[in-house]
Parts: C-alpha cells; sequence; structure tokens
C-alpha cells in the first residue's frame, strides 16, 4: 500500500501545481489514452519496442556468454577483458556520433547504438557473478571427482543463473537511455522522436504521455527479467519458500 500511497501524492500535488505550460496530470491521463489507439502514436511504439528488443537482446546474450567465458577461460580473459575494462566507463551516448559516422541515421545504427548498451554491462555482471562462486562449493566438486564440465553445469551456472539474470535489469535500463537518445538525435519515428518532437512543440501532454509508455516498457521489462528468472531458475523459488 506504501508504494500506491506515495504515487497518489503526487498525482494529487501534480494536479494541485500544475500550471502555466506543465499539464494537470487528467490532462495527460486522457492525452494518454486517447494515443493509445492512435495508429501514428502506435507505430512508434512499435519502432522502439523493435529497437530495444534485438539490439538489447543481442547486447545481453553476447555481453553475457563472452562474461561466463571471460570468468572460465583466464587466456580469454588477460587478453580481452583489459580492453572491456577500459571501454565499460565511457558513457555510451558519446559513441552516438560515431555510430551516425559508421553506419549512417538508418536502423542500423541506432540498434548498434542499444547494443551497446546491453552488451558491456552483461560482460562485467556475468563475469563479476561466476567469479563470485563460493570455493567451498567447488571444492566439493573437486572431491567427489567432478569435471570442468561437470562444475559448470551442475555448480557454477545453477548457483549464479539467478543473480546473471537479475542483472540484467541494469543493462535494458542502459539500453532503454541510448535507445531514447538515439532517437532524439537521428530518426524520424519512436518514442525518443516523439518526445523531443512534441517537446519541442511544447505539446506537453502528448511528451509526457510517451514517457508514461516508456515507463510502462520499463515496467514490464522488470517484470519479464523476473518471470525469466522464475521460469528458468525455479530452484530457487523452492528456497525461497523455506526461507518463509
Amino acid at each position: 500500500m506504501k508504494p500506491l500511497a506515495s504515487f497518489v501524492v503526487i498525482v494529487v500535488l501534480w494536479e494541485i501545481f500544475a500550471s502555466g505550460f506543465i499539464p494537470p496530470f487528467s490532462q495527460v491521463i486522457l492525452t494518454f489514452f486517447e494515443l493509445s489507439i492512435n495508429p501514428d502514436f502506435l507505430n512508434n511504439v512499435w519502432a522502439s519496442l523493435r529497437r530495444l528488443g534485438i539490439g538489447w537482446s543481442l547486447g545481453m546474450i553476447s555481453g553475457t556468454l563472452l562474461g561466463i567465458v571471460f570468468a572460465l577461460n583466464r587466456n580469454a580473459r588477460d587478453f580481452l577483458l583489459p580492453v572491456v575494462s577500459a571501454l565499460f566507463p565511457i558513457p555510451k551516448v558519446a559513441l552516438l556520433p560515431l555510430f551516425i559516422v559508421l553506419f549512417g541515421l538508418g536502423e542500423l545504427g541506432k540498434i548498434a547504438t542499444i547494443f551497446i548498451g546491453g552488451f558491456f554491462p552483461s560482460i562485467i555482471n556475468a563475469f563479476t557473478c561466476i567469479t563470485r562462486t563460493p570455493a567451498g562449493l567447488l571444492d566439493a566438486a573437486d572431491s567427489v571427482g567432478l569435471t570442468f564440465i561437470q562444475k559448470v553445469r551442475f555448480i557454477i551456472l545453477p548457483y549464479n543463473l539467478p543473480n546473471i539474470i537479475q542483472g540484467w535489469r541494469t543493462s535494458i535500463s542502459l539500453s532503454m537511455t541510448l535507445l531514447v537518445s538515439a532517437e532524439m538525435l537521428g530518426a524520424f519515428e519512436g518514442l525518443g522522436y516523439w518526445i523531443y518532437l512534441t517537446g519541442s512543440d511544447m505539446q506537453f501532454d502528448h511528451m509526457f504521455a510517451g514517457i508514461i509508455y516508456l515507463s510502462l516498457i520499463g515496467v514490464a521489462t522488470n517484470y519479464a527479467i523476473n518471470w525469466t528468472k522464475n521460469f528458468v531458475c525455479g530452484w530457487t523459488l523452492i528456497e525461497e519458500g523455506k526461507q518463509k
């Protein structure tokens, strides 16, 4: 109830103090539902969902696999991890002009930008999780004669997979930020383009409606990640049930 109460307080304050160019919340909600049946607006929503789905999925999957390889293979880690560590702190938005030059203003440049947002955090997340596997578990695996492949399959991955999946939240958040930035900088459709265009025209009820859609996409992806963790890692539900 407390999260709902805080949301209600924010809505009431917004409704009371809205003035000038800032529309009241009731107007924003009305515009939101009107746009929800507007084909032109829904085309912008679909464009963003398509770019996010392709770019983030490719970045998350490849980054997660590479992070696992880094954690399990010293040669790969020593050779490539320093490069990843050097590139990871760079604000990914700073790479947008480079991608525009390399790939143009088409879909490839935007998807490449979103890919980067999912790629680097997934590498660091998977690598960190795997390297934190308790030494006691690995010693126990050695004591019963498990091979390296068996240790990975029966010990390392089952122990770390829930945390790896939960870490995808960070990568999806960064990918969404880069999605909006890419669409604001060089696109003619998408929620980022819609927010930039309506904000420039001072149609702030339309702008806030686009922001609400972005928020709903973020909430939906978080629920999807939680569902994926529970579906793939069913044993965590048993453990949580025992704890309760």
